[in-house]
């Protein structure tokens, strides 16, 4: 447990776009800060550190590790080599903020949950979505009845995207794929909205040449009834917003991901509320994983590590009914 007048010491392991995001949110959170960035290309690594004024950098996580006193590290690098890293982190009784999914599959998610589950170390997978405050506005809503009762729910998260065989997007070997870099996020706002993962579901989708999904549709029914239509591309431009349609209303929910407003329309009326992000959105699971270290938990109870190993199951189940299987994989029984 970290004393409260000290701060949250943060390494990073990663060094592109997003990780770029995280540091712009960390500078809202108090009580926290970056020490280091590490990447397997040291001269990138030192290059994002000196313009971004983080004032190490490591050529591997390891390196890091043993260098610096870290209470947690966040990591933002191409899916496949999460597993590794979090281990290591864990190994070394450092806090893990992992980027989505967790890991490529369910093998490697669960590696990383027992391992922190047995060290007592905090983990968790960063989908951001969950903690953004305009979802409880809308959470209420929908428990007080506003749109009557639930019928279905649509989400969709896609972008045309240049397909290059070798961009991780695109490239089997670093687990690329819609699903797994967008998909999982239609499919957490309906686990959110239910409260399950779907009692029954249909998939269909095109595997690229690259052998990889490319888009995704998927029809699903939930435990009560509801159902929900979800989607995701890197090669098509789908709709950003999130609809929930009940028997007397509907909320929508533009840029559902990223939500910080949302619209209600019931009896003629309509009803809008915002939250404007202080950043960019990442700030709000920064703060989880600062609350959560300095009170000595080891997980969070909005991103809890059985939901990341449930939802790591159902996409492998998915991608198992479009034959996506990664190189990495052939061979596992």
């Amino acid at each position: 447990m970290v004393a409260e007048a000290d701060d949250i010491r943060f390494g990073m392991v990663g060094h592109g776009h997003i990780s770029g995001q995280f540091l712009s949110a960390m500078e809202v959170v108090e009580g926290a800060h970056i020490d280091a960035v590490a990447g397997r290309d040291s001269g990138r690594a030192s290059a994002f550190a000196q313009d971004r004024g983080i004032a190490a950098s490591y050529g591997s996580v390891g390196e890091m590790l043993d260098a610096e006193q870290l209470d947690a590290v966040y990591i933002c690098t191409p899916h496949p080599s999460h597993v590794e890293a979090a281990l290591a982190c864990v190994d070394a009784g450092v806090a893990v903020l992992v980027e989505k999914p967790l890991a490529p599959n369910l093998e490697g998610a669960t590696r990383i949950v027992d391992a922190a589950r047995d060290a007592g170390v905090f983990a968790m997978e960063a989908m951001w979505t969950r903690f953004l405050p305009i979802y409880e506005v809308v959470r209420r809503w929908v428990d007080d009845g506003r749109i009557g009762h639930v019928q279905l729910v649509t989400a969709a998260f896609g972008f045309a995207a240049p397909v290059m065989p070798e961009h991780r997007l695109f490239n089997p070997d670093l687990a690329g794929g819609s699903l797994l870099d967008v998909g999982v996020y239609p499919l957490t706002i309906a686990h959110w909205l239910y409260g399950s993962h779907p009692s029954e579901y249909g998939v269909v989708g095109r595997v690229g040449e690259t052998g990889v999904d490319e888009i995704v549709s998927i029809a699903a029914s939930y435990p009560g009834g509801g159902l929900a239509q979800l989607g995701c591309a890197t090669v098509a431009n789908l709709d950003f917003s999130a609809m929930i349609y009940g028997t007397a209303g509907s909320i929508e929910i533009p840029v559902f991901f990223a939500a910080d407003r949302a619209i209600l329309r019931a009896g003629g009326e309509e009803e809008v509320e915002e939250i404007p992000h202080r950043a960019n959105g990442f700030e709000y699971e920064i703060q989880e994983v600062v609350d959560g270290v300095r009170a000595g938990r080891t997980e969070s109870e909005h991103m809890p590590l059985s939901l990341t190993l449930e939802m790591a199951g159902l996409c492998d189940e998915i991608r198992g009914k479009l034959g996506v299987v990664y190189p990495f994989e052939e061979g596992d029984s």
